[in-house]
């Protein structure tokens, strides 16, 4: 069998096509007459059912019946369909409007500073953007961009079944509406956050902000509302979930407040807590006065915050009393249960001081160590004095991050804006405007700083709506052109032809593993995840806080993880039945019904999308080992390749579970009457494509050489092609 698989690997299904560097042509304008004898210009777009698409000069696409077109343009029309590709086209005319004025200013880059570099290294200049992608290259890459994993072959086979020229602005819409969307868009903000579901060595868990994070964005919460609120909250994390941003980095506000400037403001100030920065124009002084606004928030609670003072603290003899009275070692628990009580003392208060002070070691002749340091919000240029969102109140000192929040969120500050657009742009393209995003403190050294200037704009004119913004970025031409497969040199600028050819990250390549083995992955979650919040809660300074209710509460606690564990169980037989039922063929529905609830597992993988499991993963994952950032630093996610995931990708459990002949994907198989239909179904679910005429014989000689080997030899070989772990 390995023989066979190394030969199917190597001989057909590792090569990615180059795509071409010269644009599709367009189809030339024309004047097009109605019923009426009135009379347009505009260039023909397609024809959707009865409907006709024309795109008049201000680049507005416009769709109406055919029949109020005359009876010649309605000829001409139906002939023109026949030889043009549909070119394609969003639903919403302010989108269509919107991505153009973006494609226009891509192209305008590309033709006036990228063709003078092609120039110096004897390239031929370019037009425009790469072509258009194919339809399969498009539908694999828009969900592995949107809802981060690859279609099923339902969902593959709904797009390329349908003509429409709207299809492609259809789809986007539809996965931007979907559970999916809301999965892997956690992901990123996951990412960029530093989400962990263990802060520190205590017993602080990040559950009930994972929760939180994860409904602000499947409502789709504004990028500056929730920015406020995280900034702003007050209190324990499970009762206002929005402080765990702030608690992520408890008793370290310097450390926070670098990321903070960092991941909202795209500006790089580390170094400026400890010296003026080397490479920028921030002082340490800078750095102080904006950590200033945080002088008067605490995020470990001592006596003095409680009114009644802390009364575990108090109740500890009579705890302790009870525990050796019940024959319990002292020593066995003592350590759980301060850690369990320590957690009730992680909150974000604010106080009426602010204690905030230069380090002793201070050295410029502006100040002194020691010194107090008054809040000031710093200024990326002279004109940032008349600017409206530096017109925050400073006087109160309880309420100073209300006014840094206000000020970082607005929406006329000068990073904010531009900071997320670049970033949602990265993310689509593989490249940032601004290289690289954690500074972008000067957007005139941008790649195309008309470009950076007009995507702030809209994300400003959407009112940080991150799902409108990236329905404008997924509908532009550029977006949808073919991927750019030539190296790009590490600090060359890149103008966006395309976007770049990208490895999967951890969560795609997992999220798409368990699309083949579930099928619809978004189904499945996480049980219990409010246990730990019920479990943990102590009110400190309650008066009636008594040793009995202490450990009555740090009883249930201990026993979260027994309740966790009747969650677990199901099985990929029942996985693989569930599938067999939904496409309405015979399964074990006796089976199926008794795993519901529970979470599938194959050795020791529990089968749940990236978001749903522990974040992030344990050491040895599938997602470890792809590179899931670990959530010490903002942005870690790493795309390099590397020994050990080679070998997970050939012999470990995760390719096991797919190849295994009662996996869920090799069982859908049944439904095609044929091998050869048999090895069409199995490409369009794994690549989403069909096979080539050469891939189809050599899939022929393996079928009668390996009998019933022959699928899950060729599911391995499909699995290990850069085709399936790159993004066309």
């Amino acid at each position: 069998m390995k023989t066979s698989r190394t030969l199917l690997t190597s001989v057909c299904f590792a090569v990615l096509g180059v795509g071409a560097l010269q644009a599709a042509t367009a189809p030339a304008s024309r004047m097009w007459t109605d019923t009426k004898g009135r009379q347009v210009e505009a260039t023909f777009q397609g024809l959707d059912g009865d409907n006709i698409i024309l795109q008049t000069k201000d680049g507005q696409p416009h769709r109406f019946p055919l029949a109020n077109l005359s009876a010649e343009d309605q000829q001409f029309a139906r002939k023109l369909a026949e030889t043009t590709p549909a070119q394609p086209q969003a639903i919403n005319a302010s989108v269509a409007q919107a991505a153009d004025k973006i494609d226009r200013i891509v192209a305008k880059g590309i033709v006036n500073k990228y063709n003078p570099e092609r120039a110096k290294k004897g390239l031929p200049p370019l037009t425009s953007y790469n072509p258009l992608t194919s339809d399969e290259q498009f539908i694999r890459r828009v969900y592995l961009d949107i809802i981060g994993r690859i279609p099923n072959y339902d969902e593959t086979m709904a797009f390329l079944d349908d003509k429409s020229p709207t299809k492609r602005a259809k789809v986007i819409d539809m996965l931007l509406d979907s559970q999916g969307y809301a999965s892997h868009m956690y992901n990123y903000i996951a990412d960029m956050l530093r989400v962990r579901d263990r802060f520190d060595g205590s017993q602080v868990r990040g559950t009930p902000y994972i929760t939180w994070l994860k409904e602000q964005v499947a409502q789709n919460r504004p990028w500056n509302e929730l920015v406020h609120e995280m900034l702003t909250a007050d209190g324990k994390m499970w009762d206002n979930p929005a402080t765990g941003y702030l608690l992520r980095d408890s008793g370290m506000p310097l450390d926070n407040l670098a990321t903070t400037l960092t991941v909202f403001l795209g500006t790089d100030v580390a170094c400026a807590q400890c010296h003026d920065h080397p490479f920028a124009n921030w002082t340490q002084m800078q750095f102080y006065q904006l950590a200033s606004f945080f002088g008067a928030t605490t995020t470990r609670l001592q006596g003095k915050d409680f009114k009644n003072g802390d009364m575990a603290m108090a109740a500890m003899p009579e705890v302790e009393k009870m525990i050796e009275a019940s024959g319990t070692d002292i020593q066995r628990v003592r350590n759980g249960l301060r850690q369990f009580i320590n957690a009730n003392r992680v909150a974000v208060e604010n106080r009426s001081e602010n204690t905030l002070k230069l380090p002793m070691d201070y050295k410029y002749k502006d100040a002194k160590g020691g010194d107090t340091v008054a809040p000031k919000f710093v200024m990326w240029s002279k004109a940032d004095a008349a600017n409206p969102a530096y017109k925050q109140n400073k006087k109160k000192e309880e309420r100073l991050r209300d006014s840094f929040a206000g000020w970082l969120t607005h929406k006329e500050n000068p990073r904010f804006a531009m900071t997320i657009a670049n970033r949602l742009w990265k993310r689509a393209f593989g490249a940032g405007v601004a290289e690289p995003i954690t500074n972008i403190d000067d957007p005139s050294k941008a790649s195309n700083p008309e470009l950076l200037v007009q995507l702030a704009n809209e994300m400003k004119r959407l009112n940080f709506d991150l799902k409108a913004f990236m329905r404008l970025v997924y509908n532009t031409k550029c977006y949808q052109a073919e991927a750019t497969t030539e190296p790009i040199a590490m600090g060359e600028p890149y103008y966006f032809q395309g976007p770049q050819l990208r490895r999967l990250t951890a969560e795609q390549a997992w999220d798409s593993y368990m699309t083949l083995v579930l099928s619809q992955p978004e189904k499945y979650k996480a049980p219990l995840q409010d246990l730990y919040e019920k479990s943990i809660d102590l009110n400190l300074n309650n008066p009636k806080l008594d040793a009995k209710t202490i450990l009555m509460k740090f009883a249930a606690y201990q026993k979260m993880g027994e309740k966790m564990r009747e969650y677990m169980g199901g099985s990929l037989d029942m996985a693989g039945d569930a599938m067999m039922m939904e496409a309405g063929k015979k399964g074990d529905a006796k089976a199926v019904a008794a795993a519901s609830g529970k979470v599938i597992n194959y050795g020791g993988m529990s089968m749940l999308r990236a978001s749903e499991l522990e974040q992030p993963a344990r050491p040895g994952h599938f997602l470890t080992e792809f590179g899931q950032s670990q959530r010490l630093l903002a942005d870690a996610t790493s795309r390099n390749g590397s020994v050990p995931q080679v070998l997970m990708l050939m012999n470990g459990d995760a390719q096991a579970m797919l190849t295994n002949s009662t996996s869920p994907v090799l069982r859908s198989l049944e439904k095609a009457q044929d091998p050869q239909e048999k090895v069409d179904r199995l490409f369009l679910s794994v690549l989403n494509r069909h096979p080539s005429e050469n891939e189809k014989a050599i899939a022929k000689k393996e079928i009668e050489s390996s009998g019933t080997e022959a699928f899950p030899n060729m599911m391995w070989a499909l699995i290990n092609t850069r085709e399936f772990i790159f993004m066309q």
